[in-house]
């Protein structure tokens, strides 16, 4: 219903405005190499796209990759902006990172960066921290802690439309979801909340519309994918709904990495990017998009193999 709903408001435009989005096959970057940005986070600055994740070209102790697009379809390599071995002398041997997300803090002007540093056998449960006075580099490590004493691995950010930014991280062995609120610079956790306790919940994505978060998250099964499940609430940090299941029994073969929010002249449109995961080739893990349809409190994921986006308008069309 909501897919119909939304196929009707499409309304026409110039066809060279139109970006067409494949689903299922590999992403190369403009010099021809595979892009390697796996549990990928995104900062939109003007008109671009800057998308950073996970370098599984060598599977383990990844490095953190950059990207640039203005279209999430033609993408430039801009830096390591995390690498093994140079950033931190740990990284590469008793340190490796997972799912790093972006966000850049108005009131200090500087990029930073907070993911999952972890040690062998997932012992350290900790997050980490790097800044950056230019968002292409290079970052500089800041903290490699657990946040506020507590357990921390699986994650993503959320900045609120106050500038109020989050840390959501499965916490205390992966039995609920913590949501950190961070210091006004981004560097550190000030309060935590324990939410969906007992639930072990991972691969939280969270997006705001008209006054209502919407999080969707998976549970804790490795690298196999499962049943995407939804909550919503009119409050950050309380009164969450019961969890309910989005998508089919494996939410289409992806695990969420990020809720990106298209703000077009006529409409603004949401699109659900994923990891299709391919375990044990990790290198070769697709990036899924998927539009998101959310609609007078409704919200469903559309498994499109093929659509089409027109970022000047917000529509999105199949």
């Amino acid at each position: 219903m909501l897919l119909a709903l939304l196929c009707h408001a499409v309304s026409f435009a110039k066809s060279s405005d139109w970006v067409t989005i494949k689903n299922g096959d590999l992403w190369y970057d403009t010099d021809g190499k595979v892009v390697q940005a796996h549990g990928a986070g995104f900062l939109k600055v003007k008109d671009t796209w800057y998308m950073i994740g996970e370098d599984r070209s060598k599977s383990w102790n990844p490095d953190v990759n950059m990207y640039s697009s203005k279209d999430l379809q033609h993408w430039k390599f801009e830096a390591k902006i995390i690498e093994n071995g140079v950033t931190h002398p740990d990284l590469g041997k008793q340190r490796f990172i997972e799912r790093p997300k972006l966000l850049y803090n108005k009131k200090t002007k500087k990029y930073v960066v907070w993911c999952h540093w972890e040690g062998r056998n997932y012992g350290a449960s900790e997050a980490g921290v790097f800044y950056s006075d230019n968002i292409t580099g290079p970052y500089k490590f800041h903290a490699g802690e657990r946040p506020l004493g507590i357990k921390s691995r699986d994650c993503n950010v959320f900045v609120d439309d106050d500038g109020t930014a989050y840390f959501i991280s499965t916490i205390e062995e992966n039995q609920h979801l913590g949501f950190f609120r961070l210091a006004d610079d981004y560097l550190s956790a000030t309060e935590c909340t324990q939410l969906f306790k007992r639930q072990s919940r991972e691969a939280p994505a969270i997006v705001k519309v008209e006054g209502t978060y919407y999080m969707l998250s998976s549970a804790c099964t490795g690298w196999d994918p499962n049943q995407c499940k939804l909550s919503y609430s009119k409050n950050m940090t309380s009164d969450w709904s019961p969890l309910e299941n989005i998508g089919d029994r494996i939410a289409y073969d992806t695990q969420a990495a990020s809720i990106l929010t298209i703000q077009g002249k006529k409409q603004t449109s949401y699109l659900y990017v994923g990891d299709r995961w391919m375990d044990p080739d990790l290198p070769n893990s697709k990036t899924i998009i998927f539009p998101l349809v959310i609609k007078d409190g409704k919200c469903e994921i559309v498994p499109a193999n093929q659509f089409e986006i027109n970022f000047k308008t917000g529509e999105i069309r199949y």
